[in-house]
């Protein structure tokens, strides 16, 4: 069983951090990859272009043997301090929100509490532009990408939040679907009436030009008295 504050956090970041993973793979799809644990720089091959590389920060592990989470500033291998700063402060966050999750060393890996939702949580928490599953024989090591060179545009939030908020209810079980959704609109920083069960948002009014302004887009949400997501149109 996962603790309150880390299903809440889950809540509050994991739909904009499911977001951030499938532009990551849009872009990226099944390029080659290679990270330097000692400069924390991670590349990506790209055809015909130099490759991309980006600054990451380690979190943790996954190991397959023992089907554990090893938070990186309890890895005895002696991942440099440098790479380390990310986990240190949701350490930090975690006992001060008091969420056992981010403070324990080493984690059973559950349906509840896994690599995937402490990934997306710690994404979320330090505001990192996505996170990156590096796998190795046996295990994953899991990288926050915090770099301004990693660049992510989205001109359409609402078409985007239909298409990919039904995708991560689908693949990820959430208590109060209305309180994931409201989270995941403020990310988008989207205009937001809350309606009781339903909730509306839109996007702002594009400045006039010479061909008027743009209407604002905007969608309806409509939940049941479990926050359960009905209709989202």
């Amino acid at each position: 069983m996962a603790s309150k504050q880390f299903e809440d956090l889950f809540t509050k970041h994991g739909a904009a951090s499911f977001d951030k993973q499938i532009y990551l793979d849009a872009m990226l799809g099944k390029r080659g990859w290679a990270f330097d644990l000692n400069s924390g720089v991670l590349a990506f091959r790209r055809p015909h272009e130099e490759n991309l590389q980006l600054n990451a920060q380690v979190l943790g592990t996954e190991s397959a043997d023992s089907q554990t989470w090893l938070w990186g500033w309890a890895n005895p291998s002696g991942i440099p301090d440098a790479l380390l700063k990310s986990a240190n402060e949701l350490k930090a966050f975690g006992a001060a929100a008091g969420a056992p999750e981010l403070i324990t060393p080493e984690l059973p890996i559950t349906p509840e509490v896994n690599p995937q939702r402490i990934a997306m949580i710690g994404c979320g928490v330090q505001r990192a532009g996505c996170f990156f599953r590096a796998p190795y024989p046996r295990g994953a090591l899991y990288l926050l990408i915090k770099d301004p060179r990693y660049k992510r545009s989205v001109t359409r939030p609402i078409p985007r939040i239909l298409r990919v908020f039904p995708m991560f209810l689908s693949d990820y079980h959430v208590a109060n679907q209305r309180a994931a959704l409201l989270s995941y609109l403020q990310f988008y920083r989207l205009d937001v009436r809350d309606e009781g069960r339903h909730i509306v948002a839109a996007t702002k009014a594009t400045p006039r030009t010479l061909l008027g302004a743009e209407a604002p887009q905007q969608l309806v949400a409509e939940f049941d008295e479990r926050d359960r997501l009905i209709a989202l149109r």
